[in-house]
């Protein structure tokens, strides 16, 4: 047996040494569920500074009586701590950062908003209690440190509200948005714009129909202005976020009468909350919805929901760019019906995931995945990838697609469904420097939409095809 010499393991074990870094710097991908009384429910999840996770959610420890929980994990998803607060009214769970490392978990208490602060070794800072009660779906780290936190406050009024706390756990003000064509109205989903000020989506009733309504929040919690959006059957806005141009994209989820199912719903208006466009994303045979969204570091977006086939349920994953066009959707979790709650972007560029599962009556599931939304193990991306020529004809297409690129190396085609799931392959073998271009048979597609995707020589290229 040959021998390696001491030069040769001194340089061997050196290479080990610098390589595990760089190995350290993509966090392990995973899949964790917890169960601990009658149901678990996850609400929100976050990465932490040490590279960790907090997830949290809502328990039901006996029939009439409630908790919330933070589990805070490693790395790999491995629970290293778990705080519960009991006997507390349902359905809260709902966690924000503080500054430090520290975060705060919120319940309804007594019928009033209840926000407890932790340290990052997970000791308890500080309470705080609202002198108003009501239901509040959206909770967010502030840039002083703080948290906000918005819903239907106060309860007796029907109200959009919000509530901003300091890192400290103190009030610094609350405030409802009155809509006087309303009478009802709710604030689902919150985010803080660049100029410290906050944007708030939702929907509101006038009796006779249900209405989204985005409203434009001053620093102090003034109100800059309110819009009312009508149009879809049975809207929903769930998440919001500022977009580049200083307008907005709203998420959440219609009625499509055309399949009698929901399905996801994008908004897209001007900084002033004037549309621009709207549009849905009805997968083939399964309902759909958006429960939240968070910017990425591309400049696109990530959209977090639930696709239902009615006897099974996934959590759902919707990635766009930066003009909101889809660029891939991804079906993740287990064999239960499952859903997300809530996303964030990690700082290896892949995502943590909140949501739940009906396992064992009811479980709080957290997922990391990779950038491109997979569970495995992430696969190495060609260097620098060249974009290639690549179009079709017609668009929406019935049936037959003209296909037309420049390709100078052995290539393939890949139709995937917007599921994420490979439908059709189409391999080219010998090809010659030139432009090609070449029938595509989608006869036994069935209607909907589908992301084409062409690969040569480590160049790629995506395009959305529509099939009537």
């Amino acid at each position: 047996m040959r021998r390696s010499s001491p030069s040769t393991l001194t340089s061997t074990l050196t290479l080990l040494l610098l390589a595990i870094p760089v190995l350290a710097l993509a966090s392990p991908n995973f899949v964790r569920r917890w169960h601990w009384y009658i149901a678990d429910v996850g609400r929100a999840a976050a990465q932490l500074p040490d590279g960790g996770y907090i997830i949290s959610g809502g328990m039901q420890v006996t029939t009439g009586s409630y908790g919330v929980v933070l589990a805070r994990t490693n790395d790999s998803g491995d629970t290293t701590s778990v705080r519960q607060i009991l006997d507390v009214d349902p359905d809260g769970g709902l966690s924000c950062r503080l500054t430090g490392g520290g975060y705060a978990v919120l319940a309804q208490s007594g019928g009033r908003i209840f926000v407890r602060g932790f340290s990052p070794a997970g000791d308890s800072l500080w309470n705080y209690q609202s002198t108003w009660g009501g239901p509040v779906s959206a909770f967010i780290p502030t840039f002083d440190g703080g948290c906000l936190l918005a819903g239907r406050i106060p309860d007796t009024a029907y109200d959009m509200g919000a509530i901003k706390l300091a890192a400290d756990g103190h009030e610094e003000w609350a405030r409802w948005y009155d809509e006087p064509r309303m009478f009802d109205s709710w604030a689902h989903g919150a985010a803080q714009t660049r100029d410290s000020g906050y944007i708030f989506c939702g929907e509101s009733n006038d009796y006779t129909s249900v209405n989204m309504r985005l409203a434009r929040i001053r620093p102090n919690g003034d109100s800059a202005w309110t819009r009312l959006y009508h149009g879809p059957v049975g809207p929903m806005l769930s998440d919001v976020r500022e977009t580049s141009d200083g307008g907005f994209l709203a998420v959440g989820y219609e009625f499509d009468t055309s399949s009698s199912r929901n399905a996801l719903y994008m908004l897209r208006t001007n900084s002033t909350g004037d549309t621009l466009w709207t549009r849905h994303l009805a997968p083939p045979g399964a309902a759909a919805q958006a429960a939240a969204m968070c910017a990425t570091r591309d400049g696109g977006y990530m959209i977090a929901g639930s696709i239902d086939w009615g006897d099974s349920a996934r959590a759902w994953l919707v990635k766009t760019d930066a003009d909101c066009d889809t660029t891939w959707t991804r079906v993740v979790g287990g064999p239960w019906r499952e859903n997300a709650a809530d996303i964030e972007q990690t700082t290896d560029g892949g995502y943590i995931i909140a949501g739940s599962s009906d396992l064992s009556g009811g479980r709080m599931m957290a997922i990391k995945t990779d950038s491109l939304g997979r569970i495995g193990i992430e696969e190495p991306s060609p260097p620098n990838p060249r974009p290639l020529r690549l179009s079709f004809t017609p668009n929406p297409c019935h049936g037959f697609v003209l296909v037309s690129s420049l390709l100078t190396a052995p290539s393939s085609l890949r139709l995937y469904d917007v599921t994420g799931y490979l439908v059709l392959v189409h391999r080219s073998s010998s090809i010659v420097p030139r432009s090609s271009s070449f029938r595509l048979d989608l006869r036994s597609m069935p209607a909907g939409v589908y992301l084409l995707k062409l690969d040569c020589d480590g160049g790629t290229a995506t395009r959305k095809l529509v099939v009537e």
